[in-house]
């Protein structure tokens, strides 16, 4: 699962310019793999300024793919690749544009995008990955990108991870 928080993490923050710290505003990437249960999850500022949510939720995608490959890798070099993972592995997201402009049906508003974010529909055409949509209420992601002051939301999200899951 992945997940982006564009903005100013601080709530706190002033909106006058001259008192917003530089780089204050970059968004938040974070993902959670599971395998059998939590294996990896990460969250970190993004390298660039996102201009939309779209965006900020793409370079995370981006970001477990990236960590994706890594971890076939690993697998292929201590010869279990084909026990733990799926030829093709499922990316879920609460993002619908992410979601759209992974599957090519993008919108005039996202082709400001590099090319380097490229990689993740480079994975879907060679069917290393799929990205498809999941409930905010239950994107695991948000855990790492998210103020919870939802206590209830917290717990159900921290209840879902402990939890086995099925998926398609």
């Amino acid at each position: 699962m992945s997940d982006a928080n564009r903005g100013p993490q601080d709530a706190t923050l002033t909106p006058r310019p001259q008192d917003l710290p530089l780089f204050a505003s970059r968004s938040m990437s974070a993902y959670y793999i599971d395998l059998f249960g939590p294996l990896h999850w990460l969250s970190k500022w993004q390298s660039v300024t996102a201009e939309s949510s779209a965006e900020a939720v793409i370079y995370a995608a981006d970001e477990c793919v990236k960590f994706l490959l890594e971890l076939v890798q690993i697998l292929e070099f201590l010869g279990v690749k084909d026990t733990f993972m799926h030829t093709t592995n499922i990316i879920y997201n609460d993002n619908q544009a992410c979601v759209n402009w992974s599957q090519r049906r993008t919108s005039k508003g996202l082709r400001h995008i590099q090319m380097k974010e490229h990689r993740v529909r480079e994975n879907i055409a060679s069917s290393f990955v799929i990205v498809n949509h999941i409930d905010g209420k239950t994107n695991l992601a948000d855990l790492f990108t998210k103020e919870m002051k939802d206590v209830g939301h917290f717990v159900t999200l921290r209840d879902l991870m402990m939890c086995p899951r099925m998926f398609d």
